[in-house]
């Protein structure tokens, strides 16, 4: 188990940095315009899952040398980390969907996930201080618990959003271009949201099953997405 925790944490790891030169290369390099934000979601969701290795880090290694309260406000600033990259994360996906499609509707929405995503992390601050200095867990446990069910079918709803909405662009190449993305994230996102409604089913089954599918997730992810990057920017300098 110790040995999984440490192999996943170094793999996801690697992905968040895979995916953090992605975003680098598509904010200044020669790709359309479009796609610009498209691996924001995607290192926001590395991250994400990065901090649940450290957590399970924390839990085999570290806490048992410090203080149970001293432990607990570790691991409560580790959820919050988490929290904010997954609120992050579901915002990433509404701004790439507005991105890759336009229109009044997009932006609109786009507009109102913003206020929201503000609002939610603004509570999810409020809620660990109180945890921290108060220990008092009543507004932080329930917006996370409530983020961890929510989260993967929010996202799953952007990239049908996105399926369903590229119909309308206009220009043929590019339309099964996007399509062809968001096929890729709606299967990949229905797998998530499947996985973590049996994710404690999996960890019954045993401890490890859980992280293993965590990292294959991860990479999938990543994968699809650079390979896709790397096909739009081939397209847009053929078309030049």
């Amino acid at each position: 188990m110790s040995l999984t925790v440490i192999l996943g944490l170094l793999f996801t790891l690697a992905a968040t940095f895979v995916s953090m030169a992605l975003l680098v290369r598509t904010a200044f390099g020669h790709v359309p315009h479009a796609i610009t934000f498209l691996p924001v979601p995607l290192v926001l969701h590395n991250l994400w899952m990065s901090a649940r290795f450290v957590d399970a880090c924390l839990r085999q290694f570290v806490l048992t040398s410090i203080t149970p309260a001293s432990a607990m406000r570790l691991l409560a600033f580790v959820f919050l980390a988490a929290a904010l990259c997954a609120v992050g994360c579901l915002y990433g996906c509404v701004s790439v969907v507005h991105q890759l499609l336009g229109g009044r509707t997009a932006r609109r929405v786009r507009r109102g996930a913003k206020h929201l995503a503000l609002l939610y992390c603004a509570l999810l601050v409020v809620g660990w201080s109180a945890y921290h200095f108060q220990a008092s867990t009543a507004l932080f446990t329930p917006l996370r618990s409530l983020l961890a069910v929510v989260s993967c079918p929010l996202a799953l709803a952007t990239w049908i959003w996105l399926l369903v909405g590229a119909r309308s662009l206009p220009d043929a190449p590019w339309r099964a271009a996007v399509r062809r993305l968001a096929r890729s994230y709606v299967v990949l996102f229905s797998v998530m949201t499947v996985f973590t409604a049996v994710r404690d089913r999996l960890w019954a089954a045993g401890p490890a099953l859980p992280l293993v599918v965590d990292v294959s997730l991860v990479l999938t992810y990543t994968l699809i997405t650079v390979l896709w990057v790397e096909s739009a920017e081939r397209s847009a300098h053929r078309a030049h």
